[in-house]
């Protein structure tokens, strides 16, 4: 894959977030044996197991989605040969969600680091305020 080919996957899946169609891009540009690590350090393998897990949070967590916009991003030739390429991107999110039976609103900034390799991201993770109910 070029860095123009990037480019241009980056572009849609960053149209397909910003416009709350997470699923679409999972499904189109996700490895099957993705490995996502959210910012609580929990790990999830597989397309399959991504899928229930994004599923439970927007079916059973989100109460209300305001806003995802993406500040900035950057791309480098991935120095590992494991990757082709790693993608750094900074998101602006606005939402409100369920935990425990109360109501959190968020407005924080989501780093997410995506390692591609032959034209899908292989492992992704989130960096974000983790939420603490107690």
């Amino acid at each position: 894959m070029t860095l123009e080919e990037l480019q241009a996957k980056l572009a849609e899946i960053n149209h397909l977030v910003s416009t709350f169609q997470t699923s679409v891009a999972l499904e189109k540009y996700y490895a099957e044996n993705i490995v996502m690590i959210e910012g609580d350090g929990t790990v999830t393998t597989g397309k399959e197991a991504c899928r229930q897990g994004r599923e439970v949070f927007f079916k059973n967590m989100l109460v209300e989605f305001r806003e995802s916009r993406l500040i900035s991003q950057d791309i480098a030739v991935s120095a590992d040969k494991e990757y082709d390429f790693v993608v750094i991107s900074n998101w602006y999110n606005d939402y409100t969600i369920r935990v425990d039976n109360r109501i959190v609103n968020n407005k924080s900034n989501q780093l997410s680091i995506g390692y591609w390799r032959d034209g899908l991201v292989v492992k992704e993770s989130y960096n974000y305020p983790v939420i603490s109910i107690v």
